[in-house]
């Protein structure tokens, strides 16, 4: 069995590396959790004195370096000059710690040598700025105008980096993914006949035999790109070391398809049906002529039905015209189309979610739309015809070119990097660095501000508009869009749950229904454990709602992120509660949020016919065409033949997933915290060493929490360990 597993494939293909070959993950080991005694073993001790302190959390360091004094100021008289430090080495600092003294030496280290950095300086000592010098620096972008009245691309945003916040990009991506992304972005990717050698042989062998035989028996056909995923692909660099949903035998399956909006990249907007929703999807099973499912849906309990809905797509992109297509052709590449698909789920009580019906493009109304229903009435109903189902795979593959778009460019993009920098460019102009707020809320900020200027000046310009479906001129209204419906309290983890349908509590979410939706358990109980944190790190400071309403900072604040920042969701802060809550909202998107989102992008998108960005080729206009669809048609409408865009679309999410270092994770930061006031004897001190405890104590006991919630899926299910807190972020580091 094991040699027919690995048994070579062509021989006109290239051979990967023995190294390569030899460690490549199947879908024995993707499928496979350690056992219970192994997984414990490498968690993070109970006990928060036996943890093993691998670097201190950067964050954590900075904020005791300026709590110390510790930093360099310029001389008034002589700006060229730099003041000695105020401030000392005492007993019973962290500093005092041996592994403390070897990072500090490391980073003066790095200070010489980031001042010669071509490439860009990450400050290695933090520096104390005065609030109203922060005001100076921090300026927001002109939203949603331009000075010269022309629409803003990108939501309010730092509108020029601070030179002690701009981090190399080097810094930021690993050096071997931002050197492949720079090749890329210099237009070195091959657009049409770039692939040497063997590769290149296989690829037009394929190609000529489809344009002149036009049978996909003789042409490129699904399984040859299903086949060469097995030998190359990029190292593991993410938590699934390299491995990809393509190395799954059911890769295609309707069941790996609903298991992703409970725990893919994207597993945050499905949303309960609505009774229109539900009254559309019947007459569109009326009129398509499938009585089975018209019946079903009759009986179906309405609570039982969701949906991921793109149908606002063309009203977000700026088109008036509901039954105009979306598409767009970049310059010197081949046209691409977007859709805005309507996908509609059924939720049963096991805990089996299953796809009913898809509308590949919504196009105003579900009469002027195409709408398709699955062959199979139920989850457990045979899947032998599954892989052959072409017009069902086709209506799969539009809803994951809709969910790939709207993942990328909102959930990811919009609801996380763009919504965080608001955040932290608003505190930064009414929040001394001295203030509880911005001390709490800054180590969560690491690398954003930087990270966020290079997706706006190269990634989302240069990379992603060339893979999507629509202009760039689109793509920025999509985004300004998703910014400017946003709702700030609304997307709290509770009362995100609970708007779209989900219960929003750990009892509710026990029951079996729930059972595969572990990204809703372990959102909510990294919510309730984050919240836990934020008040007891706020509550001495803040006794009573009074001190809250009469702190003048939080006041500013709060009205600087709703206009400055054009975010009137967000709340006001006069009661305790307010502020805590706003405060974890904002640790919740930088850290968990963004993680969920982001590092599972390599194992779903990497393989990119599982989930492309686009279609390349006009999607059906009719239910007659798309019910006769073959392979060919499949293949025809997949990046399979574009070289550049593969390359792209397989490169963006492996460049985003590298998996978190050990000592920028949620975990040590809160170890790190503990570790700087252990020994401290201050009130203050106490309380904030014990609300770093706290945190670690919850965060270690979510660690086996999640566990159990992944082990507890239905069996097959593809393991769901990307907010374990050990491999959570801090902030958004990439």
């Amino acid at each position: 069995m094991d040699t027919l597993l690995h048994k070579v494939l062509d021989p006109e293909l290239p051979t990967p590396p023995a190294r390569v070959a030899a460690s490549r993950p199947d879908q024995s080991t993707i499928l496979k959790h350690p056992s219970e005694r192994e997984f414990l073993a490498q968690i993070a001790p109970k006990a928060i004195g036996d943890a093993p302190l691998p670097s201190f959390d950067p964050g954590v360091f900075n904020n005791e370096l300026l709590k110390l004094k510790l930093y360099a100021t310029l001389d008034p008289k002589n700006p060229l000059k730099a003041l000695e430090p105020q401030g000392n080495i005492i007993e019973g600092t962290y500093i005092g710690t041996q592994l403390a003294l070897t990072q500090a030496y490391s980073r003066i280290e790095q200070t010489f040598s980031s001042l010669f950095d071509v490439m860009g300086v990450e400050p290695t000592f933090p520096r104390f700025i005065p609030l109203e010098e922060q005001k100076k620096m921090y300026q927001f972008t002109p939203y949603p105008k331009n000075a010269d009245g022309t629409a803003a691309k990108f939501p309010p945003a730092l509108q020029h980096i601070p030179k002690d916040q701009d981090v190399s990009q080097f810094h930021i991506f690993s050096a071997i993914g931002l050197i492949e992304t720079q090749v890329i972005l210099q237009k070195i990717t091959p657009d049409e006949d770039g692939f040497l050698g063997r590769t290149k042989q296989w690829l037009l062998e394929k190609a000529r035999a489809t344009a002149f035989g036009g049978d996909p028996e003789k042409g490129m056909k699904i399984q040859d790109v299903v086949d060469y995923n097995k030998f190359h692909r990029k190292f593991g660099s993410d938590i699934s070391e390299g491995g990809n949903i393509g190395l799954l035998d059911d890769w295609y399956s309707d069941r790996r398809f609903a298991d992703q909006q409970f725990t893919g990249t994207n597993p945050t907007t499905i949303t309960s049906a609505s009774s229109a929703w539900i009254a559309e999807f019947s007459k569109a099973a009326k009129a398509g002529g499938y009585d089975k499912w018209t019946a079903a849906l009759a009986k179906a309990d309405p609570a039982s039905l969701f949906v991921q809905d793109g149908s606002y797509f063309r009203k977000a992109v700026g088109i008036t015209n509901p039954e105009e297509t979306m598409h767009f052709k970049p310059p010197l590449v081949d046209e691409n189309w977007a859709v805005g698909a309507v996908s509609l789920f059924q939720l049963h009580e096991d805990g089996k979610l299953h796809p009913v019906a898809i509308c590949i493009d919504h196009k105003g109304s579900m009469e002027k739309s195409v709408t398709i229903f699955n062959k199979r009435l139920s989850p457990n109903d045979s899947t032998s015809t599954e892989k052959e189902d072409w017009p069902w795979r086709y209506a799969k593959t539009c809803a994951q070119v809709t969910d790939w778009m709207r993942h990328e460019l909102v959930v990811h993009l919009t609801l996380s990097h763009f919504v965080e920098e608001a955040i932290i460019v608003a505190t930064n102009r009414t929040v001394p660095m001295e203030h509880p707020l911005h001390m709490l809320l800054s180590p969560h900020w690491y690398k954003t501000l930087s990270l966020n200027a290079a997706a706006r000046a190269s990634l989302v310009p240069q990379v992603v508009c060339d893979i999507v479906g629509i202009s760039p001129d689109q793509a920025f209204s999509f985004i300004r869009q998703a910014y400017d419906t946003y709702d700030f309290v609304g997307s709290y983890v509770p009362n995100d749950l609970k708007r779209r349908g989900f219960p929003d509590t750990v009892q509710g979410l026990k029951h079996a229904r729930y059972k595969n939706y572990a990204y809703a358990k372990n959102m909510l109980a990294l919510w309730d454990t984050l919240r836990t944190y934020v008040k007891a790190m706020l509550s001495p400071q803040y006794p009573t709602d009074e001190k809250v309403a009469a702190d003048p900072f939080l006041q500013a604040w709060s009205k600087e992120v709703k206009a400055a920042g054009a975010m009137p969701s967000f709340p006001e802060i006069k009661t305790l509660d307010a502020l805590v809550d706003a405060a974890t909202m904002c640790i919740h998107i930088a850290s968990p949020f963004h993680s969920a989102v982001n590092y599972l992008q390599n194992f779903y998108q990497a393989f990119v016919i599982a989930k492309p960005p686009s279609l390349c080729k006009e999607p059906p206009a009719t239910l007659q065409q798309l019910k006769v669809f073959k392979e060919l048609d499949l293949v025809a409408s997949l990046p399979i033949n574009r070289q550049r865009q593969w390359l792209l679309s397989a490169q963006v999410p492996w460049l985003l997933s590298f998996k978190v270092e050990d000592d920028r994770s949620l975990l040590n930061f809160a170890l790190s915290q503990w570790s700087v006031y252990k020994h401290k004897t201050g009130e203050r001190e106490k309380s904030v060493r014990e609300a770093s405890l706290g945190l670690y104590t919850g965060l270690q006991e979510l660690q086996r929490a999640f566990y159990y919630h992944s082990t507890g899926m239905e069996k097959g299910s593809i393991p769901y360990m990307v907010l374990d807190p050990g491999l959570t972020a801090v902030s958004i580091l990439i």
